[in-house]
Parts: structure tokens; C-alpha cells; sequence
């Protein structure tokens, strides 16, 4: 686990009147005990999984044993999941595979993913288009088993494939992970006779990459998931045995507090300055906003409260929303993850030398030209007065990848005991859910 949290340039002088204060990140120091005694207290009651789940072997070895099974089977897997149900696997897929995996051939690299979230029909359809049925997995998650985009989806494809195959058919290409006890999905898989994994119960949609819900897809994939687990460990043991003045997810936490409390600035800016990354700070969008985005606190005042969380991609975002940034509003804060070794090194060519005003560039290689973009951001925008700081990785690998999802799950847990918040529960979505129920019918609605 190599990670670097470079949180000083929030009390950077040239920010002036918008830099951070250190005393009131003293001030915030009683509140911020209570609040990292609250969440450890949480987990060793084993109230919240999220941290303890790293260490469960039981559950482990029946992931990577059926994995080793269906992989062995079958060239393709297709998850049918949404939001925490889908978010993390695809996260750690784009992460630490090939950026093109599903186009490589070999087995032994794994098997080709293919993810249906949302339901529109015409991407259902597609990845039918592109796949052999014969040669292919199907991956079932949800925990409610309540799940109508999830649901939905796999109603036609248990249809299709008993069509295509019989019971056993189906049966044989079908897995399911739910809760261990209770559900439309867990009852599914009794009446069926499916193969199984549990989410715990403790542990919910958002926080479930680390159950099997991230780390057997994955190990499908041919992801080293013992790793990714390691460098989770690692940065949990880092938190919990820290003074909260060297716990960088507190750290994180009282910084995004202030933000949002002292200076009003409402919206998060996650940029990483790496194409495979872009669905980790997706996975962290909805960790973060579902989390802390709350009318109420624990106490059954109205405070909707929470901070927006938004992805950029680095450098691309430099030419689409940089500008907004650099002169809009003062509301935001921009987190920056940077890599600093890649796996490849690209050369530009010295060429086009009758040219000068793009020959510059040659000599030079794409990875110096990323970093160098990425440092420029970073100054530019203290330049002009917005908070903004970094966190580097020292490569995209499982271990760091672990390590900084476990980083952000504790982050938002501290933040939601800041906030005095439920940090683990998404009332807001539930109206909604109600009045879609009723216009499809559901019984009792």
C-alpha cells in the first residue's frame, strides 16, 4: 500500500481569505474523537461490517472457490446489479484490468464482463448482440431482492435462458448474491435451487465492494482479490490504531466538515488523472452523496445537509469544466488522484521540428505530459483561490485500490457521525420507489 495524502495545500497562503484555518481544525478535534469512537464502537459490535469484512475468510474461500468454478465454465460473466450492487465490481474491474479486457483473448486472463445496470432496453438487447449464451454466466445481486431495474432484468433473462437450456440449464449458469437470510432473491434462489454468496447483513449496498459482491466478480475477472483484500487491511489497521490527528480518514472527514459548515462550499470535485479511475470516483459519488445527503439528523431536526459530490476526468476535464472551477462560484472543493508510475511508457517523437510551436513537445513522454497537466491544475487552482489538494497513488495496483476504497468507507462513516447523521441508510430514495410501485402494480401499494 503506497498512498499519499497531500492535504496541506488547503491551508496553502496564496488561497488568502479561502485558505482553511488550523484552529478550527483544533476546534473540531473533541467532536472528531466522539465521532471516530462512535464508528470503531459501531464495529466491534459488529453494528457496521464494512471494516470487519476484510478479515472473513469463511466467506472468502466460498467466493473464490465458486469463482474458480464459473470461470473455469464459461467464457463470459454478465452482472445484473445497480447502484452499490454494481458500482464497486465495476470499479475494481476498470481498475485492474486491461482497458480493453473483454477484446483480449485467452482464458487465462480471465473471464469478459459485461454490466446491465439501467434498465434501457436497447442496451439489454445489445449485450445479447455480442455474447454467446451458450458460453456465458449470469451474475444476479441485489440484497433486498426488491430491486425493480435488477429485477426486471433478470426476470427476462431466467425466462431466456430456461427457454434456451431447461431448468438445469439455468440453473447451472446462475449465481446470485443477496442477503444470507431474507428477501425476494434469497426465496428466489431456495425455489430454484441457484448458487449463492451472502452480503452480510451488517453491511450495505455502498459498502459491499469488499463482500462477495465486489470481490467475486472480480476474481471471475482474474483480479487478485487477496491482494486488493491486503491493501484494504492495511489502510483499516492505519485508521483504527491512529491518533486522529495521523488518521487520514478523519483527516479527510474535518476538512470536508469544515468545508461544508465554515465555508459553504457544497460541492466536491473528484478528478483522477487516470482513465481507470474514472468509475472509482463513481463508486465514491454515490458512497459519498447517498451517505451524507440527509434531511434529517439522529436527533429528528431538519438540516439536508450533505455536500455534491462530482467526477471529473484529468486531463480531459481541463477543456470542459477547468474554466468553472478556476472563475465560477466560489463552492467548490477539488480533490485530485494522481498515479505516479504507469504500466506503459509512451515516447513522443522529436519530430516536426520546422514547427516550433508543437515541436516542444516532442522528446518528452505521454506520462510526464499527464503529471506535469496534473500539477499545473493543481497550482492554477490555488493560484486563483480554490481549495484544492491532492491524493497520489504510487501505481494503480490491487493492493492501493483496496486501500483507498477502504479509505473513502471510513471517511464517510466519520462524516456521517460529524454531520450527526444516519450515514448508513437512503430515505430520500424510498418516495419514489413508492410511487414507481404503484404504477407498475405492486401489490399493496
Amino acid at each position: 500500500m503506497a498512498l499519499i495524502f497531500n492535504f496541506d495545500s488547503l491551508f496553502d497562503e496564496r488561497l488568502k481569505e479561502h485558505r482553511f484555518d488550523e484552529g478550527r481544525m483544533r476546534d473540531l478535534r473533541e467532536k472528531s474523537l466522539k465521532a471516530k469512537e462512535e464508528v470503531l464502537s459501531d464495529i466491534k459490535s459488529q453494528k457496521r461490517g464494512f471494516s470487519d469484512i476484510v478479515y472473513n475468510n469463511e466467506i472468502l474461500d466460498a467466493t473464490l472457490k465458486l469463482a474458480d468454478e464459473v470461470s473455469s465454465r464459461y467464457k463470459n460473466l454478465v452482472l445484473i446489479g445497480i447502484g452499490g450492487s454494481s458500482l464497486g465490481p465495476r470499479a475494481l474491474f476498470k481498475a485492474l484490468r486491461h482497458p480493453f479486457h473483454n477484446f483480449i483473448g485467452g482464458r487465462e486472463r480471465g473471464m469478459n464482463i459485461f454490466f446491465l445496470e439501467n434498465v434501457d432496453p436497447d442496451t439489454f438487447k445489445a449485450t445479447f448482440d455480442v455474447i454467446d449464451e451458450r458460453d456465458t454466466a449470469f451474475l444476479v445481486i441485489t440484497k433486498s431482492g426488491s430491486t425493480v431495474e435488477t429485477m426486471s432484468q433478470f426476470m427476462i433473462v431466467r425466462e431466456r435462458l430456461i427457454k434456451q437450456f431447461g431448468e438445469s440449464g439455468y440453473r447451472e449458469r446462475t449465481i446470485a448474491i443477496t442477503d444470507p437470510q431474507k428477501g425476494n432473491l434469497r426465496e428466489i434462489v431456495k425455489h430454484d435451487r441457484l448458487c449463492s454468496l451472502p452480503i452480510p447483513e451488517n453491511i450495505g449496498g455502498r459498502f459491499s465492494v469488499f463482500s462477495p459482491v465486489g470481490t467475486f466478480p472480480a476474481a471471475c475477472c482474474g483480479i487478485d482479490v487477496q491482494k486488493i483484500l491486503a491493501g484494504a487491511r492495511q489502510m483499516n489497521e492505519l485508521i483504527i490504531n491512529s491518533d486522529i490527528d495521523y488518521d487520514p480518514a478523519m483527516k479527510f472527514s474535518r476538512l470536508m466538515y469544515l468545508a461544508k459548515t465554515d465555508y459553504n462550499r457544497n460541492i466536491l470535485i473528484v478528478m483522477p488523472y487516470k482513465d481507470s479511475l474514472l468509475d472509482t470516483a463513481e463508486w465514491f459519488q454515490q458512497l459519498w452523496a447517498e451517505s451524507l445527503g440527509k434531511e434529517r439528523d439522529r436527533d429528528g431536526n431538519i438540516v439536508n445537509t450533505g455536500t455534491t459530490p462530482i467526477r471529473a476526468l484529468g486531463v480531459i476535464d481541463q477543456h470542459s469544466q477547468l474554466q468553472l472551477y478556476i472563475e465560477g462560484p466560489h463552492d467548490k472543493v477539488v480533490m485530485i488522484i494522481g498515479v505516479r508510475e504507469f504500466r506503459d511508457k509512451i515516447d513522443v517523437p522529436l519530430t516536426l521540428q520546422n514547427f516550433p510551436s508543437v515541436s516542444y513537445i516532442g522528446n518528452h513522454t505521454l506520462n510526464e505530459i499527464l503529471k506535469l497537466e496534473e500539477n499545473a491544475t493543481l497550482q492554477s487552482l490555488i493560484n486563483a483561490k480554490r481549495p484544492s489538494f491532492s491524493i497520489e497513488l504510487d501505481r494503480v495496483n490491487e493492493e492501493n485500490i483496496g486501500a483507498l476504497m477502504m479509505f473513502f468507507e471510513f471517511a464517510t462513516a466519520y462524516s456521517g457521525s460529524l454531520y450527526n447523521i444516519n450515514a448508513f441508510d437512503q430515505p430520500g430514495v424510498e418516495h419514489g420507489k413508492k410511487i414507481l410501485y404503484k404504477a407498475l402494480g405492486k401489490p399493496g401499494s
